[in-house]
């Protein structure tokens, strides 16, 4: 439940989205083992639905149950970084050691309404205290914002900073991901993370057959 509002700080369009605030049961997901895709063991989603809008976007498949119109409405999990702190705590969680992935099937970490909701710096400033490494999974530039303590977390127990792309060309991303950053602006984002000594990764996923297969 909770009440839904409007909202336009998505970074790369205007067109406003309906927010709705939600208190969760439940925030991390915990991986059997090391996951081959991306690196760790824990992955949590912050907020559900997703403002970017991609049109491949395999969140929209029904068996995420993301409820409302996909690209149109997003859940906030208000409670998401109590719950983390909760889940995090001493023999709740498993000894063995791991990334934590801050990215999700259901909705960026970073997106529009990140700039107001600010769960992702939140959660990163939990998993410093915690020495937890993280790897960050986004399309938005809005990352840039928390190069400071993804900074601290790298010295402290290591992070990653990775970016997905489903073309290089600003042209052909504009089509299919309408409310996501040009990978121009991605590839800078990459290079000043990288610049600033911190490892970063490329995703290039999903290969659109006839379209980026070449």
């Amino acid at each position: 439940g909770g009440a839904a509002r409007l909202c336009s700080c998505c970074q790369a369009r205007t067109t406003a989205v309906t927010v709705r605030e939600i208190r969760a049961k439940s925030i991390l997901r915990k991986n059997r083992k090391i996951d081959s895709w991306f690196l760790s063991r824990y992955g949590m989603n912050l907020y559900r639905g997703c403002a970017h809008n991609c049109s491949y976007c395999d969140g929209r498949a029904e068996k995420y149950a993301v409820e409302g119109a996909f690209g149109e409405e997003v859940s906030v999990k208000i409670n998401a970084v109590e719950l983390l702190r909760r889940e995090l705590a001493p023999g709740r969680v498993p000894r063995a050691r791991g990334y934590v992935l801050l990215g999700g099937g259901v909705g960026d970490s970073y997106q529009g309404v990140e700039s107001e909701y600010r769960l992702a710096r939140k959660a990163l400033e939990l998993l410093r205290e915690l020495r937890r490494p993280v790897h960050i999974l986004t399309k938005s530039t809005l990352v840039e914002r928390d190069l400071d303590i993804l900074a601290s977390v790298d010295r402290e127990s290591r992070a990653i900073v990775s970016m997905s792309f489903s073309s290089a060309d600003d042209r052909i991303s504009a089509q299919l991901e309408p409310g996501v950053p040009a990978p121009s602006r991605r590839l800078e984002t990459l290079a000043r993370f990288k610049a600033a000594g911190l490892p970063v990764g490329m995703f290039l996923m999903p290969v659109i057959p006839f379209i980026t297969d070449g």
